[in-house]
């Protein structure tokens, strides 16, 4: 990814909030924030839950968090930007990362028509996985 993620002016530079952006960009695919307790708490680090969800919060209203809701779960998951275009295996819950994101190619043909400024987009694509296929 090249540049480090940093917590936006205005904000205290925390040991906490510098450990949860660690576990996303660690993290393969969008995880929840029990997730991202359970691996900090891996790591030794001392965090309560709701820490975790006030800082998820902030940063994701500060555009350096993507938070999405997943078809039949109730719980949001959390993952950086450049992780948030994923297909979803409907059996097993499989992921998996679209790295070159369909949205680009008409991104601008949307601008045009509907004179929206897009200022972020979340993909998520269902379907059966080959594994699961291959056991059906």
């Amino acid at each position: 990814m090249g540049e480090k993620l940093s917590i936006p002016k205005g904000y205290r530079q925390t040991k906490q909030r510098k450990a949860i952006l660690d576990i996303l960009e660690s993290a393969e695919f969008p995880i929840h924030a029990e997730d991202i307790f359970m691996r900090l708490k891996d790591k030794g680090i001392d965090i309560s839950l709701s820490t975790i969800y006030r800082n998820l919060e902030m940063l994701t209203k500060e555009g350096l968090v993507v938070k999405s809701y997943m078809m039949n779960e109730d719980k949001a998951r959390f993952a950086l930007p450049d992780k948030k275009n994923y297909l979803v295996c409907e059996k097993c819950g499989k992921i998996v990362i679209i790295d070159n994101c369909p949205f680009d190619k008409f991104k601008e043909e949307l601008i045009e028509v509907h004179g929206f400024d897009i200022t972020g987009h979340s993909i998520e694509v269902y379907g059966i996985c080959p594994d699961c296929q291959e056991n059906s």
